[in-house]
């Protein structure tokens, strides 16, 4: 289980992390914003079933990646109306998942 989440927690890291280019465009950043979305709530489920985080803390961890997809669905939302809000929504968004991603990878050492 310690293994599945530590593969889980290494492909957080994203195209940084593997040498690939940064994605350049709006769309491009908010599909991989979406992509660490899915890695973070994948690798909670994961640290709580193997006993890492706490189910409190994986509750915590969940509400605010439920928040930071909702910053996402509002940046897609307004991607063709407003980009400059659009934009500051998916950065706000991106930090919070880098957040968790950071904290799910201190639990997991």
């Amino acid at each position: 289980m310690k293994l599945a989440l530590f593969i889980l927690l290494a492909l957080l890291g994203g195209c940084q992390q593997l040498g690939l280019a940064t994605p350049k465009g709006f769309d491009q950043q908010l599909a991989e914003a979406y992509g660490v979305h899915t890695a973070v709530v994948s690798a909670t489920t994961v640290a709580v079933s193997s006993g890492t985080i706490s189910s409190a803390e994986a509750t915590q961890v969940q509400t605010q990646a439920l928040s930071a997809r909702t910053m996402l669905d509002t940046a897609r939302t307004l991607e063709s109306t407003n980009l400059s809000a659009a934009t500051n929504d998916l950065a706000l968004a991106t930090t919070a998942l880098t957040a968790l991603q950071t904290y799910l990878n201190s639990r997991s050492k």
